[in-house]
């Protein structure tokens, strides 16, 4: 049980860290843009490879 608190723990402290910085520089909008492009590489992507029978 503590072993899984402290991997909890782990996990969390570099997403808040993260986002902090991107709040205290603003970048929110950038960081939502970069997500979404990231999201639709990966379909195209997949389909990319769908259609090439892989």
């Amino acid at each position: 049980m503590l072993q899984s608190l402290l991997g909890a723990i782990v996990e969390i402290l570099p997403s808040a860290a993260w986002s902090a910085i991107v709040r205290f520089f603003g970048l929110e909008n950038v960081v939502e843009l970069a997500t979404a492009i990231f999201g639709l590489g990966c379909i195209v992507i997949g389909f990319t490879v769908y259609l090439l029978g892989h």
